[in-house]
């Protein structure tokens, strides 16, 4: 079974952009909340306040970040944005299907699970792309 387990920031998540960084630790922080508040058994009430921050600010930090696409004239501003709509989708569903249903710490896990999943990878693969356009050179690796 699925256990929520911290999420580290690393240089590696890194895009650039100093504000973009700062607003995907926050993410990264909410979702540690959300994880200790499963972990810690914590009531419905408080998984459902810690879901819906994270709904309301990652629809806010998507904008930003478009918007930085954008303006750094970034090749995967299009792709970024159609992975948004599609995250905001998903999970718009599990926020719905929580409330619902009165909430349960099987439905919190496969958020969790889903939702750390998916922002880590959209952070290394899809965001990683701007730095080059920040930067104007390839983004420094691990071993760099």
């Amino acid at each position: 079974m699925y256990k929520p387990k911290p999420l580290e920031w690393t240089v590696a998540l890194s895009t650039g952009d100093e504000a973009l960084d700062i607003q995907h630790k926050y993410l990264v922080d909410t979702l540690n909340k959300l994880g200790d508040a499963i972990n810690e058994g914590h009531g419905i009430d408080s998984l459902a306040r810690i879901l819906g921050t994270l709904r309301f600010y990652a629809g806010w930090h998507f904008g930003k970040e478009e918007n930085c696409f954008e303006a750094y004239h970034c090749s995967a501003a299009e792709k970024n944005k159609k992975a948004h709509a599609v995250f905001v989708d998903k999970f718009d569903i599990y926020h719905t299907e929580f409330n619902r249903s009165g909430g349960s710490n099987e439905l919190a896990l496969k958020i969790h699970e889903e939702i750390s999943d998916w922002i880590v990878n959209h952070i290394l693969v899809v965001d990683g792309e701007l730095y080059p356009c920040i930067h104007h050179r390839p983004k420094p690796s691990l071993s760099s």
